[in-house]
């Protein structure tokens, strides 16, 4: 009897042909093509510093923003970019101004 493509036996086999065979080469693929970027943005910057200096405009060192990045947090508090929320925040505000207007009397 035929194994399905989502048989253990099948899935195990996968697996160790994805980490055995195909990582070392998607590996050094990545590797390259993170080299090949790395090159690229060296030759943007001094390309624009020669044409910077070439107006003669002063070249500021060049800083890594990468690592200032990392120390930044995200946050997700607040409300959410889909119509629903949208919806909600905008019925809540329409109430709050509604119930502004409204005083009790003793």
């Amino acid at each position: 009897m035929a194994h399905s493509l989502r048989s253990k036996s099948k899935l195990r086999a996968k697996s160790v042909k994805r980490h055995g065979e195909f990582q070392p080469k998607e590996d050094a693929r990545k590797e390259r093509l993170a080299q090949k970027m790395k090159e690229n943005l060296d030759k943007q910057i001094a390309e624009k510093a020669a044409a910077d200096t070439a107006a003669g405009k002063e070249v500021a060192p060049v800083e890594d923003k990468m690592e200032d990045d990392s120390n930044k947090t995200v946050s997700t508090s607040g409300w959410r970019k889909s119509r629903h929320h949208i919806y909600k925040k905008n019925q809540k505000l329409k109430n709050k101004s509604k119930n502004k207007n409204k005083f009790t009397k003793f």
